[in-house]
Protein backbone atom coordinates (compact mmCIF):
# COMPACT_ATOMS: atom_id res chain seq x y z
CA UNK A 1 0.00 0.00 0.00
CA UNK A 2 2.81 2.26 1.07
CA UNK A 3 4.57 1.86 -2.94
CA UNK A 4 0.82 1.82 -4.10
CA UNK A 5 0.40 5.45 -2.59
CA UNK A 6 4.14 6.74 -3.86
CA UNK A 7 4.22 4.86 -7.40
CA UNK A 8 0.83 4.46 -8.89
CA UNK A 9 -2.03 2.37 -8.48
CA UNK A 10 -1.54 -0.94 -10.01
CA UNK A 11 1.43 -3.42 -9.93
CA UNK A 12 2.32 -1.78 -13.42
CA UNK A 13 2.56 1.70 -12.79
CA UNK A 14 5.03 0.51 -9.70
CA UNK A 15 7.72 -1.93 -11.94
CA UNK A 16 7.47 1.21 -14.74
CA UNK A 17 8.36 3.97 -11.42
CA UNK A 18 10.97 1.18 -10.24
CA UNK A 19 13.02 0.93 -13.83
CA UNK A 20 13.21 4.62 -14.44
CA UNK A 21 14.32 4.58 -11.24
CA UNK A 22 16.67 2.18 -12.19
CA UNK A 23 17.49 4.05 -15.85
CA UNK A 24 18.78 7.61 -13.57
CA UNK A 25 20.72 6.15 -10.83
CA UNK A 26 22.74 4.02 -13.42
CA UNK A 27 22.98 7.36 -15.69
CA UNK A 28 24.11 8.64 -12.81
CA UNK A 29 26.91 6.14 -11.67
CA UNK A 30 28.11 6.13 -15.38
CA UNK A 31 27.51 9.74 -16.11
CA UNK A 32 31.28 10.02 -16.47
CA UNK A 33 31.69 7.43 -19.14
CA UNK A 34 28.06 8.98 -21.21
CA UNK A 35 29.62 12.22 -21.39
CA UNK A 36 32.73 11.42 -22.58
CA UNK A 37 30.30 9.53 -25.32
CA UNK A 38 28.47 12.77 -26.10
CA UNK A 39 31.34 14.52 -26.27
CA UNK A 40 32.97 11.86 -28.53
CA UNK A 41 29.78 11.90 -30.62
CA UNK A 42 29.64 16.26 -30.84
CA UNK A 43 33.34 16.33 -32.12
CA UNK A 44 32.35 13.59 -34.91
CA UNK A 45 29.45 15.80 -35.94
CA UNK A 46 31.47 19.05 -35.77
CA UNK A 47 34.02 17.07 -37.88
CA UNK A 48 31.39 16.28 -40.54
CA UNK A 49 29.41 19.83 -40.33
CA UNK A 50 33.02 21.77 -40.83
CA UNK A 51 33.54 19.11 -44.20
CA UNK A 52 30.01 19.70 -45.51
CA UNK A 53 30.73 23.81 -45.10
CA UNK A 54 33.99 23.33 -46.63
CA UNK A 55 32.39 22.08 -49.75
CA UNK A 56 29.89 24.42 -49.32
CA UNK A 57 31.79 27.23 -49.48
CA UNK A 58 33.90 26.14 -52.18
CA UNK A 59 30.90 25.25 -54.62
CA UNK A 60 29.41 28.77 -53.56
CA UNK A 61 32.65 30.38 -55.00
CA UNK A 62 32.48 28.49 -58.02
CA UNK A 63 28.92 29.54 -58.45
CA UNK A 64 29.60 33.22 -57.54
CA UNK A 65 31.49 33.00 -61.20
CA UNK A 66 29.45 31.85 -63.01
CA UNK A 67 26.71 33.70 -61.71
CA UNK A 68 28.82 37.17 -61.91
CA UNK A 69 29.70 36.22 -65.12
CA UNK A 70 26.08 35.52 -66.65
CA UNK A 71 24.78 38.83 -65.53
CA UNK A 72 27.35 40.74 -66.65
CA UNK A 73 26.81 39.33 -70.17
CA UNK A 74 23.30 40.42 -69.63
CA UNK A 75 24.30 43.55 -68.18
CA UNK A 76 25.91 44.34 -71.50
CA UNK A 77 23.40 43.25 -73.82
CA UNK A 78 21.37 46.06 -71.80
CA UNK A 79 23.99 48.28 -73.21
CA UNK A 80 25.00 48.58 -69.61
CA UNK A 81 28.69 48.32 -70.11
CA UNK A 82 30.67 50.56 -67.26
CA UNK A 83 28.40 48.67 -64.80
CA UNK A 84 29.95 45.10 -63.37
CA UNK A 85 28.05 42.70 -60.75
CA UNK A 86 29.99 40.98 -58.39
CA UNK A 87 28.91 38.63 -56.23
CA UNK A 88 31.24 38.11 -52.96
CA UNK A 89 31.85 35.06 -50.93
CA UNK A 90 33.17 35.76 -47.89
CA UNK A 91 34.71 32.93 -45.96
CA UNK A 92 33.86 33.41 -42.12
CA UNK A 93 36.34 32.49 -39.04
CA UNK A 94 33.14 30.52 -37.51
CA UNK A 95 30.24 28.71 -38.77
CA UNK A 96 26.81 30.58 -38.46
CA UNK A 97 23.52 28.76 -39.47
CA UNK A 98 24.24 29.62 -43.48
CA UNK A 99 27.93 27.67 -43.04
CA UNK A 100 31.18 29.10 -43.62
CA UNK A 101 29.89 32.09 -46.36
CA UNK A 102 29.24 35.29 -46.57
CA UNK A 103 27.08 36.32 -49.53
CA UNK A 104 26.95 40.03 -50.96
CA UNK A 105 25.51 41.65 -53.98
CA UNK A 106 28.35 44.00 -54.95
CA UNK A 107 28.72 46.68 -58.06
CA UNK A 108 31.90 48.44 -59.74
CA UNK A 109 31.52 51.00 -61.96
CA UNK A 110 34.96 50.83 -63.37
CA UNK A 111 37.59 48.26 -63.83
CA UNK A 112 39.68 50.21 -61.08
CA UNK A 113 36.60 51.13 -59.16
CA UNK A 114 36.38 48.77 -55.70
CA UNK A 115 33.27 46.68 -55.76
CA UNK A 116 30.25 48.30 -53.15
CA UNK A 117 27.30 46.98 -51.47
CA UNK A 118 24.25 46.51 -54.51
CA UNK A 119 22.28 47.50 -51.92
CA UNK A 120 23.57 50.98 -50.86
CA UNK A 121 24.74 52.20 -54.24
CA UNK A 122 22.90 51.01 -57.58
CA UNK A 123 20.07 53.24 -58.31
CA UNK A 124 16.49 51.84 -58.97
CA UNK A 125 16.95 51.84 -62.40
CA UNK A 126 20.47 49.77 -62.21
CA UNK A 127 18.80 47.35 -59.27
CA UNK A 128 15.32 46.51 -61.87
CA UNK A 129 18.21 45.86 -64.56
CA UNK A 130 19.68 43.96 -62.33
CA UNK A 131 17.10 42.05 -60.83
CA UNK A 132 16.23 41.72 -64.57
CA UNK A 133 19.87 40.02 -65.92
CA UNK A 134 19.33 38.04 -62.43
CA UNK A 135 16.08 36.52 -63.89
CA UNK A 136 17.48 35.82 -66.89
CA UNK A 137 20.08 34.03 -65.92
CA UNK A 138 18.98 31.82 -62.96
CA UNK A 139 15.95 30.95 -65.33
CA UNK A 140 12.24 30.17 -63.63
CA UNK A 141 11.53 29.27 -60.44
CA UNK A 142 9.23 26.43 -59.65
CA UNK A 143 7.34 29.11 -57.72
CA UNK A 144 5.82 31.44 -59.65
CA UNK A 145 6.32 35.20 -58.63
CA UNK A 146 5.50 38.41 -59.73
CA UNK A 147 7.67 41.05 -60.59
CA UNK A 148 7.22 44.59 -60.68
CA UNK A 149 9.80 46.58 -62.72
CA UNK A 150 9.00 50.43 -61.83
CA UNK A 151 11.44 52.49 -64.78
CA UNK A 152 13.52 49.31 -65.39
CA UNK A 153 14.00 51.53 -69.06
CA UNK A 154 15.09 54.35 -66.88
CA UNK A 155 18.05 56.74 -69.40
CA UNK A 156 17.84 54.01 -72.21
CA UNK A 157 16.29 54.15 -75.69
CA UNK A 158 16.04 53.18 -78.90
CA UNK A 159 17.46 49.26 -79.45
CA UNK A 160 18.52 49.41 -75.57
CA UNK A 161 14.74 49.70 -75.14
CA UNK A 162 13.64 47.03 -77.22
CA UNK A 163 16.42 44.79 -75.85
CA UNK A 164 14.72 45.25 -72.23
CA UNK A 165 10.96 44.72 -73.43
CA UNK A 166 12.40 41.07 -74.92
CA UNK A 167 13.93 40.51 -71.43
CA UNK A 168 10.51 41.24 -69.75
CA UNK A 169 8.36 39.35 -72.46
CA UNK A 170 10.97 36.25 -71.47
CA UNK A 171 10.54 36.37 -67.76
CA UNK A 172 6.29 36.90 -68.47
CA UNK A 173 6.53 33.28 -69.58
CA UNK A 174 7.02 31.67 -66.19
CA UNK A 175 5.93 34.42 -64.39
CA UNK A 176 4.00 37.63 -63.47
CA UNK A 177 5.46 41.25 -64.42
CA UNK A 178 4.08 44.25 -63.68
CA UNK A 179 6.16 46.75 -65.61
CA UNK A 180 5.73 50.22 -65.39
CA UNK A 181 7.14 52.31 -68.76
CA UNK A 182 6.99 55.26 -70.59
CA UNK A 183 8.62 53.84 -73.30
CA UNK A 184 6.75 52.53 -76.58
CA UNK A 185 9.63 49.83 -77.38
CA UNK A 186 8.79 48.07 -73.91
CA UNK A 187 5.46 48.19 -73.64
CA UNK A 188 4.83 47.07 -76.95
CA UNK A 189 6.15 43.02 -75.58
CA UNK A 190 2.94 43.76 -72.77
CA UNK A 191 0.21 41.35 -73.27
CA UNK A 192 -2.00 43.77 -71.08
CA UNK A 193 -2.11 47.34 -70.86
Amino acid sequence: RQLQKKYGSTANEILEALAKIETEVHDLENSDELLTEKRTQTEKLEKELKKIADDMHKRRNSGADLLSKGVNDELRDLNMKGLDFVVQCTRLETMNSNGLSEIEFMTKVGSKDIPRPLAKFASGGELSRILLSLKQVVGASSHPRTYLFDEVDAGVSGPTAEKVGRKLKAIAKEQQVICVTHLPQVASFGDAH
